[in-house]
């Protein structure tokens, strides 16, 4: 059933939004602590996941526009789980179901989205205090798994040695 494999996928989904979580809450950890030495390999971690969930998300986008037409929805795009929660058959348990998975993306992107912000929040007091004690950093950079520069969306790594 498209449900089914729906409801596993979107299992996934908060499954790497937990991941995601924990991999913020380790860089705080990390920025908190002074030890910018492991904030590289934790911020490509950050993408590695940022890259899953984009894949996972193209999957569920995929099943929710098959399940949408199963159950007689129609949409010019995919459709956002509200929409499928409304179209679930009220003789089975998809509403519910997709309402629990609804529920708890939500508030895990809330918690990630809060923690990222506060994360960055650190990296720039982190960087400011650097220049406050006469140490010239150059701007914080990010880099990919491959140690190359990266554009920062995210996480930022803190060139401590100037």
């Amino acid at each position: 059933m498209q449900a089914e494999e729906l409801s596993n996928e979107l299992w996934r989904e908060r499954g790497i939004l937990e991941n995601l979580l924990y991999k913020f809450t380790t860089q705080r950890l990390l920025v908190t602590n002074g030890e910018s030495r492991w904030l590289g390999r934790c911020t490509a971690e950050i993408d590695a996941l940022k890259n899953q969930l984009s894949t996972t998300q193209l999957t569920v986008d995929v099943l929710s526009a098959a399940v949408a037409e199963q159950w007689g929805l129609t949409t010019e795009s995919s459709p956002t789980l509200r929409e499928l929660m409304a179209a679930a058959p009220q003789d089975g348990p998809w509403g519910g179901i997709l309402r629990d998975h609804h529920g708890a993306i939500l508030r895990l992107a809330d918690e990630i989205r809060s923690l990222s912000e506060e994360n960055q929040r650190f990296l720039r007091a982190a960087n400011i205090s650097l220049q406050e004690a006469g140490q010239q950093p150059s701007a914080p950079v990010a880099y990919t798994a491959a140690g190359s520069p990266a554009p920062t969306s995210g996480a930022a790594l803190v060139d401590r040695q100037g």
